[in-house]
């Protein structure tokens, strides 16, 4: 019995050693995870072209550069020519960003992107259900936004998208307003 004893202390101590022993390995798998999780929820970057074609739910359209967001107070302004003119998110429809050389694409550093020297491959990617907090105008002055894509993307297509944003710059084409306070966007990226 004394044998059948000691030999069960034993195999507990060394089982709660190998137990101790393992929890830095577990800890510090759960901070990767964690780290990885962190990286995957960084907001993308989004060029806005400055020329755009806004069309109103009421059937007008106007010409313009998106200028100011409140995603909050839920109003977005466009500006053209020194006129600016604000609207509820809930009267607009779509907006549909110009491809011609004038309507001006700018890197985060404010420098010009000359779409017709691009040589990415990828294709038109579109964005849907984006709740209107996950965009933010960052620079207006450039036409420089960032897209929140962690609550509408997999963590997949989110390693994915991200992969391109590292030598590419986002664009949008489109972006397209619905009843239930979302977005969608169509993205092209370009070479930075």
């Amino acid at each position: 019995m004394k044998t059948l004893l000691r030999t069960l202390s034993f195999a507990l101590v060394v089982a709660l050693a190998v137990i101790v022993a393992n929890i830095p390995a577990v800890t510090g798998t759960m901070e990767i995870a964690q780290a990885q999780k962190a990286v995957n929820n960084k907001p993308i970057d989004l060029a806005l072209p400055t020329i755009a074609q806004v069309l109103l739910k009421n059937g007008s359209s106007l010409t313009g550069g998106v200028t100011a967001f409140d995603s909050k107070g839920q109003k977005i302004q466009f500006s053209h020519s020194g006129d600016s003119r604000s609207f509820p998110v809930a009267q607009v429809k779509q907006i549909t960003f110009s491809k011609d050389k004038d309507a001006l694409v700018y890197t985060s550093t404010g420098e010009v992107v000359i779409r017709g020297e691009n040589n990415a491959q990828a294709k038109q990617s579109t964005w849907s259900g984006i709740p209107l907090q996950g965009f933010k105008l960052v620079n207006p002055k450039f036409g420089q936004a960032s897209v929140n894509l962690a609550t509408v993307k997999t963590p997949k297509e989110l390693r994915q998208i991200q992969s391109v944003a590292v030598k590419s710059l986002y664009v949008a084409d489109e972006i397209e307003f619905t009843p239930a306070g979302k977005m969608t966007i169509k993205v092209t990226p370009i070479d930075r």
